[in-house]
């Protein structure tokens, strides 16, 4: 194939272009004032001054003014004119090394496009003799079929001092620094706009980073009228929070983290390794190392709120603008994670708190959005490979974003459950049986005093006459008679009160028997429909081969092979028995006598459900050994409902499934192990080779609605009602303890359960 080389031409932009990156890809100005700000730190300035001039029938102006390292003409050529530079994309400092540059796409400046119509920008390095100025005229992009390069802008020298009709520029050759006057604002700058700018402004630089070298001043000019100048900062709603919690992993993998109760003033502190601190997420962390940080703030009374010169109205208004978790890349926010919008809410806090809307005192007890101030720490430097997305508008959803998903609500489910269980401790009612002590007590020591009165009665022979003409004794004999029918009263009254609160005890405790029968009944029912599933899916696979088979045969393509048939119709007949035999299982617990506490045997409980459980168990090649130490089989009796050992059996062993799944086939094993202590306890250890429990969590994992099973993202999934039944089933219905141990003896989860001998 012949060919001419006609010409070479490279890529050509549009003047359209700048519109694209700029007003149509930032999703608002307040998002455009932030990234004026972004530069104005990478720039290393100490402090950012904003002055608004908002006229209602005249041009509105904004001008950004910071005290950087300013430019140089080079630098406003070839960088600031140059869109999509590299520059900090490669150099990842400031140039004084102190700061992590936080712009890398080199697009913020095309942000001004959607904030003015106009752009006089004023820079100066230190030492430079002179200013200079750059005007952007961004109609010039609207409307016109020029290309990109064919636009022009004016770059003049400015002689110093100098200033203009919007206020000083430069005083001096030592000055230094960046100025943007942005004339003919776009937007409506309403009170409304103001204030989300502001509260933009406010968590821009994170109010929980130990950085202090960078502040941002707000003033607004309405109609010639100057507003009181404000340094923005949020700090003070700080220390009106009841917990304060930081956690970190390092460059190692390894997890720390410190919950603190400043009320009480308590500390907890846990470290752990990153694949035993949170499971189901690789061997080590792959985002690098980070920090997070965050208080619980509920609502408070109005006199404490008093004591930091506050009002409801002002924390409310906080809270509502500021909840949730904030994500800081190098201590400046990355969007929109914590937006007050839905979408801020990326660990799905209100969903949480919808599904388990109790107090924090109740189980199961979740955090609010809007009752948390949270911020992750992450560093281009050190975490690179959360990447923003190309729109600025948050990280990339890889896994490393997923186990930084995972880890925050790790620290958050610790939390709640360090939370939960010291309000549940303040709020702990009094046993009946105390109060009943102490009302016989009280009861006691009344008798007392009468008995003692009625001896100095009955021994006082002397005294004069009352004013009625009645001897003080034998007035004083006739009250005691009065105070004595009282009492037989009182005592008659608080018998039938404690009758009727210890007959409604047993009402309500057979009732929570009930409940308890009935949630045991569900856990059978969901491993029923679960194992079902398997089974009949396999047999319809296996009824359509048959008559794929019988099909071509009769359509002559083969001779029916009748040893495959024959293999595959005994395939569906054991899917039906095994069918068969777990709905009996299921349908049996309906029956009184499963509901009726007696003495039961464990192994024969246990072999019972294995039973059904076994080809479920054979598939993923998991090997079961029961061991007996010093105590024949037919000795382990308890007292007990039958069917809350068949519910218990089935709870350990459907967990263990999901647990070994991410162990190989080879090293699959479940085990139950009996003793006979020596206080009389039988002692029951069920075990498995899992990947066991995540470590810190033995005691929170019996609390209700606390599961050890996340998904991709982090979140819990499962009920989280198993092991909080299994608890109540073991200590209410057996008077037995159980705990939890996070990697036992065959490397997974182990519970060892400990109970009266029947």
């Amino acid at each position: 194939m012949a060919r001419r080389l006609l010409t070479k031409k490279p890529f050509e932009f549009s003047a359209r272009v700048t519109m694209q990156l700029g007003r149509e890809s930032i999703s608002s100005s307040t998002v455009a004032v932030s990234e004026l700000i972004k530069n104005s730190y990478d720039a290393n300035s100490n402090n950012v001054s904003i002055d608004f001039t908002i006229r209602n029938k005249a041009t509105s102006t904004l001008v950004i003014k910071d005290d950087g390292e300013g430019m140089s003409v080079d630098d406003l050529l070839e960088r600031w004119l140059t869109v999509g530079t590299d520059n900090k994309s490669k150099i990842e400092f400031s140039r004084d090394n102190k700061r992590v540059l936080t712009g890398a796409k080199g697009l913020g400046r095309l942000g001004i496009d959607r904030l003015c119509k106009l752009l006089i920008l004023y820079t100066k390095t230190a030492g430079m003799e002179h200013a200079i100025q750059l005007v952007v005229d961004w109609r010039k992009y609207e409307g016109t079929g020029l290309k990109l390069s064919e636009i022009k802008h004016e770059i003049y020298e400015v002689e110093i001092p100098a200033s203009d009709r919007y206020g000083p520029i430069f005083s001096g050759k030592d000055d230094h620094g960046t100025r943007l006057v942005l004339v003919g604002l776009k937007d409506p700058w309403n009170e409304g706009f103001l204030s989300a700018l502001e509260n933009e402004l406010r968590l821009l630089v994170s109010p929980l980073s130990a950085q202090n070298d960078f502040s941002i001043d707000l003033s607004i000019q309405k109609n010639d009228t100057l507003t009181e100048r404000k340094k923005l900062s949020s700090e003070e709603f700080l220390s009106l929070a009841r917990w304060e919690v930081v956690a970190n992993v390092n460059s190692e993998g390894l997890v720390a983290a410190k919950y603190i109760n400043r009320v009480k003033d308590t500390e907890q502190r846990t470290a752990t390794e990153w694949n035993q601190w949170i499971k189901g997420f690789g061997d080590k962390p792959t985002f690098g190392p980070l920090s997070i940080k965050f208080y619980y703030i509920p609502q408070q009374q109005q006199d404490v709120l008093n004591k930091v010169n506050l009002k409801y109205r002002d924390l409310n208004k906080f809270m509502k603008m500021n909840r949730g978790f904030r994500i800081y890349r190098d201590n400046f926010r990355v969007r929109p994670y914590g937006e007050p919008s839905g979408k801020g809410d990326w660990l799905d806090l209100g969903l949480r708190k919808a599904s388990s809307p109790g107090g924090i005192a109740q189980g199961g007890w979740r955090i609010g959005p809007n009752q948390v101030l949270g911020v992750v720490t992450i560093s281009r430097t050190t975490n690179s490979v959360l990447n923003d997305q190309a729109n600025r508008e948050g990280i990339v959803e890889n896994f490393a974003y997923f186990q930084l998903k995972a880890f925050v609500l790790k620290v958050i489910a610790t939390f709640e459950s360090l939370a939960h269980e010291d309000a549940a401790s303040d709020n702990r009612i009094v046993p009946i049986e105390n109060l009943v002590s102490m009302l016989e007590k009280i009861s006691k020591e009344t008798d007392d005093v009468v008995g003692e009165l009625k001896d100095y009665v009955s021994n006082n022979n002397r005294g004069s006459h009352s004013k009625k003409g009645i001897p003080p004794k034998i007035l004083l004999k006739k009250q005691l008679e009065n105070f004595e029918k009282a009492q037989e009263k009182q005592k008659d009254l608080q018998k039938k009160y404690i009758e009727a609160v210890q007959a409604e005890k047993q009402q309500l405790q057979e009732q929570k028997d009930t409940l308890s029968n009935l949630a045991s009944l569900g856990i059978l029912t969901v491993c029923f429909g679960h194992e079902i599933r398997q089974h009949t899916s396999q047999a319809a696979t296996n009824a359509l081969a048959i008559e794929d088979i019988i099909d071509d045969a009769e359509n002559g393509y083969i001779e029916i092979d009748y040893p495959e048939c024959k293999n595959l119709a005994e395939s569906i007949r054991k899917n039906i028995f095994y069918i068969d035999n777990f709905s009996q299982l299921a349908l049996s617990n309906i029956k009184p006598d499963k509901r009726k506490q007696k003495k039961v045997n464990i192994p024969n409980v246990i072999d019972y459900v294995f039973g059904f459980m076994k080809p479920t168990l054979d598939i993923m090649g998991i090997k079961f050994d029961p061991i007996f130490n010093n105590i024949p089989p037919s000795d382990i009796n308890v007292w007990a409902f039958e069917i809350d050992w068949e519910s218990i059996a089935i709870n350990l062993f459907t967990n263990s499934q999901w647990a070994l799944e991410s162990v190989p086939s080879d090293n699959r094993f479940i085990q139950f192990e009996y003793s006979l202590l020596d206080n009389g306890l039988i002692q029951i250890i069920y075990r498995d080779s899992g990947i066991g429990l995540e470590a810190g969590t033995e005691s929170s994992i019996f609390q209700p609605m606390v599961s050890g099973k996340r998904d991709r993202e982090g979140n819990q999934i499962g009920t989280g009602m198993g092991l909080a039944i299994v608890r109540n089933q073991i200590v209410e219905h057996s008077s037995g303890t159980v705990r939890a141990v996070a990697k036992g003896k065959l490397g997974g989860a182990e519970f060892i359960f400990e109970l009266p001998v029947a």
